[in-house]
């Protein structure tokens, strides 16, 4: 299938149940990354959206063969605060959706994570359980070898990776070079 400028690219999406684990891109034979969000929105096996439209552009532009998409929460919806209620519910005992997050996403994005040449993180600022990102960072970065450096393409002004749609002032420019964010 090809993209929207003509260049041959491999799609997928890997779900479990309603959740997306993985959105995969593949156009050539480059180094292989993967990028960490905050939650999935509406692209798929075959669809993109703007972020994945943005990363499909920079990983093109910078060498990279493709590319793995995972998040901190594998629920799909284009609105974060809808994220939050749906792992709010955790609190209220919701077992399903902590099993989710806890013992279905995270080591698969732990597994991608260590597998990939370059590890690329964008959650912005719109994560919002601090504790949940350092555990889901440590895990990347020890257990088993290897242990990823951690990239971005900028920070907010509290030290978030910033996500390619953040708007405004803060929005990234599609030459952006990554800069490191934490080093393993």
């Amino acid at each position: 299938m090809t993209d929207l400028f003509g260049f041959d690219m491999h799609r997928d999406a890997e779900f479990h149940g309603k959740n997306r684990l993985t959105l995969t891109r593949r156009w050539g034979g480059g180094p292989q990354a993967c990028v960490i969000g905050c939650n999935p929105s509406t692209a798929d096996g075959m669809k993109d959206d703007n972020t994945s439209r943005w990363w499909n552009a920079w990983f093109r532009e910078f060498g990279f063969g493709g590319y793995d998409a995972v998040n901190l929460y594998p629920f799909c919806t284009s609105s974060p605060a809808e994220c939050r209620k749906i792992v709010a519910t955790i609190d209220h005992g919701a077992w399903d959706v902590r099993d989710d997050v806890h013992f279905v996403n995270l080591p698969h994005l732990v597994a991608k994570a260590k597998a990939a040449h370059q590890v690329f993180v964008c959650w912005g600022a719109i994560a919002w359980d601090h504790l949940w990102i350092d555990h889901v960072v440590e895990e990347i970065q020890s257990g088993e070898a290897p242990y990823p450096d951690l990239w971005c393409w900028g920070t907010t002004n509290r030290g978030a990776p910033k996500h390619p749609m953040a708007r405004g002032p803060h929005r990234i420019p599609a030459d952006q070079k990554a800069i490191l964010w934490r080093a393993a």
